[in-house]
């Protein structure tokens, strides 16, 4: 299968320096154009978009070398043409999907580019994130055992009246065990989900039922408290509600496209 070439071919001619063919050099190029390759140009402004990509990747970027590998690439690219490669359906296809691709990406940036909302939108959209956020923080604390016998025996001796800290320290398996079991604060994604849903059921001062079950083994869970997490300020998300807007704003008129287009599928 044909796969279009990342931009990697600089380590194949610096091993091979008897394919690069020595330029002749021409005053008379038009301005913003470095070089020519029978008479097909190749532009500043290609230079310095692999560059920008070279630096974005951490790796140097030696406006020489690009040049030189650009013009590799077009003797290739031409060659390429001769052979009549391009008319072949697989590389025809690839082609036409980079083409599709690029088009497509430059006018989503352009139209995003061109967008801009009030400062009541953005307000509004923070309002509609913060109503979904799951802002929940718990205080648990559990002793943790590797069998369900194991657990329930805990949980009798804390019907006998027993303390949960005190049977911590003597049955957890976990380290907090040391510190009567307190998990401190946490927020539910950041537990087992069959911690988390025991939990989630909880009030301040209960003690589970039954033992819960997880990867890590059988728990006896103790809430102490729970309360909402502050919200971010809107200032400081400000920036994220703003690509957020965009990118709904995109998404609807790429739907506005669609419905005006005339589209056929098989």
């Amino acid at each position: 299968m044909y796969a279009a070439p990342a931009f990697v071919l600089t380590a194949l001619f610096a091993l091979s320096p008897t394919l690069h063919a020595q330029a002749n050099p021409d005053e008379s190029l038009p301005e913003g154009v470095l070089a020519s390759v029978n008479g097909r140009p190749i532009a500043a402004m290609s230079v310095d978009n692999v560059a920008q990509q070279l630096t974005a990747s951490g790796q140097e970027a030696q406006t020489d070398q690009i040049l030189d590998e650009l013009i590799n690439l077009e003797v290739l690219t031409q060659a390429a043409e001769q052979a009549g490669l391009d008319k072949t359906p697989e590389i025809s296809s690839a082609l036409q999907l980079q083409y599709t691709q690029t088009m497509a990406n430059a006018y989503l940036a352009r139209k995003g580019a061109e967008m801009a909302f009030s400062e009541e939108e953005l307000r509004a959209e923070y309002e509609s994130q913060s109503a979904t956020v799951d802002r929940a923080e718990y205080r648990a604390s559990h002793i943790l055992v590797e069998t369900e016998e194991e657990a329930n025996n805990v949980l009798a001796e804390l019907a006998a009246g027993k303390k949960f800290d005190a049977l911590a320290k003597i049955h957890s398996i976990d380290p907090a065990g040391e510190n009567g079991g307190d998990l401190g604060w946490f927020q539910s994604t950041t537990m087992v989900a069959e911690f988390t849903s025991a939990v989630a059921l909880m009030e301040p001062g209960d003690i589970s039922k039954e033992p819960v079950q997880s990867e890590f083994g059988f728990h006896i869970i103790k809430l102490n408290d729970k309360r909402d997490a502050a919200l971010p300020d809107f200032d400081s998300v400000k920036p994220g509600l703003t690509n957020l807007a965009v990118r709904k704003a995109l998404a609807k008129h790429v739907d506005e496209l669609r419905t005006n287009a005339d589209i056929k599928t098989r």
